[in-house]
């Protein structure tokens, strides 16, 4: 029996589901259901992890209960396998009748992972839906991969959802999950999202490529999946509701870059200029991979860092003479023709301040700049011909000369 695209329940539900799903935990069904309550004002999409309690059955009355009280709130009760990376060690009988009893609770929406459901009875499934909207999930904790083929295995099984979940280990497999959501979303409601630190590209937008919705940790302590954002971070800092198609994506790239400020501060930045844009921090392992998502996704404008910052040039179509002269870019942004115009603003962060406080021309500089700012900082400064840089370009090299200009002053 095959899947109906688009059944009645996956038609009335995706209308009024909110983007973002926050994920709850707890050691017992009491805290759980606390840390529930604590999010009500500000999100009305949870999702109920049963699988992480000892006991999950003893959480049920305490889950009718809070659905009872907050009959506007959505819940999708949990409750995967410790073979399919979950946490709930019962069989999958045992797993049937906690989603049946968590959809009388009031879970509107009931998740299992499709090896269990492969093994179930077609009357058994029914039975589930009869009460709940079904998710049918798929995790890959390796790679993105198979996706149309492990999309075409789910829909053999009458569903509500259909949710695939990957791990990125490139930037660009987040282009092929969101190719897949834009291609499918149209036949089936799916969610769709890759896992991991290069997967945050599409937990923000996969949205906008068809997934129905995304999922968000409680804080950065209490992630369900590798990679995952808090609720706070997709709504305030990456406005994860305003995502639309006309978007326009930019981003922090380097190895490392999860350290970076540089997302919190854009983003704000955007929002303050009621500008339609989102800011993303990407982890590059490769230049090659970075410039394919800046040509597919695509982005309009990057800030490079560290070890990038030389070996962009060779790509670029053209730069800037600051760029030529520093022999280093961090700024590229991307022309409607799909060109690459590549800038150096690292300079001009040391030259505008000192001009601040001091008269730049026939001044004297006492060098101390660490990697990576050494390169394109002491460059400027020593193309000026107006300043004098201690110590000389030919001992900052070397290294001779470096004990003495990192001396205590």
């Amino acid at each position: 029996m095959n899947a109906v695209p688009h059944s009645y329940v996956s038609r009335l539900l995706p209308l009024r589901l909110p983007r973002v799903c926050v994920a709850v935990t707890g050691s017992d069904g009491t805290e759980m259901v606390e840390k529930a309550e604590a999010l009500v004002r500000d999100n009305t999409f949870l999702e109920f992890r049963l699988d992480y309690l000892s006991r999950p059955a003893l959480a049920l009355p305490k889950i009718k209960r809070f659905t009872e009280y907050h009959p506007h709130m959505v819940v999708i009760g949990t409750c995967r396998r410790v073979v399919n990376e979950g946490r709930f060690r019962g069989s999958i009988a045992s797993q049937l009748d906690m989603l049946a009893k968590a959809s009388a609770a009031g879970c509107q929406l009931v998740d299992m992972e499709l090896q269990s459901a492969l093994r179930c009875k077609p009357q058994q499934l029914q039975r589930l839906r009869a009460r709940a909207a079904l998710i049918l999930s798929y995790h890959d904790y390796r790679a993105t991969r198979k996706l149309e083929a492990t999309l075409e295995k789910m829909v053999a099984i009458p569903a509500d959802f259909y949710k695939i979940v990957t791990t990125a280990t490139t930037l660009y497999d987040n282009v092929v999950m969101m190719k897949f959501l834009e291609k499918q979303s149209d036949k089936y409601s799916l969610i769709g999202l890759c896992m991991g630190e290069q997967g945050i590209i599409s937990r923000v937008l996969g949205v906008r490529a068809g997934s129905v919705f995304t999922f968000a940790a409680l804080s950065p302590d209490e992630k369900t999946a590798p990679g995952q954002v808090t609720a706070q971070e997709l709504r305030s800092t990456y406005r994860i509701e305003q995502v639309d198609a006309a978007t326009r994506v930019y981003g922090v790239a380097g190895d490392p870059v999860t350290h970076s400020l540089s997302p919190s501060i854009m983003n704000a930045a955007l929002r303050r200029e009621n500008v339609n844009g989102v800011y993303v921090a990407l982890h590059a392992k490769t230049l090659k991979d970075l410039l394919a998502c800046v040509r597919d996704i695509p982005i309009h404008g990057l800030s490079i860092t560290m070890p990038y910052k030389e070996a962009v040039l060779r790509y670029l179509d053209n730069m800037d003479s600051h760029t030529t002269k520093i022999g280093a870019c961090n700024t590229v942004v991307r022309a409607q023709d799909g060109k690459l115009y590549g800038f150096n603003t690292d300079a001009s962060g040391v030259i505008r301040p000192l001009e601040q406080r001091i008269t730049i021309e026939s001044a004297k500089i006492l060098e101390r700049l660490e990697p990576p700012f050494s390169d394109s900082k002491s460059a400027e400064l020593r193309s000026t011909s107006s300043i004098g840089v201690w110590p000389p370009r030919e001992n900052w090299l070397t290294g001779r000369g470096h004990e003495r200009s990192s001396g205590r002053i």
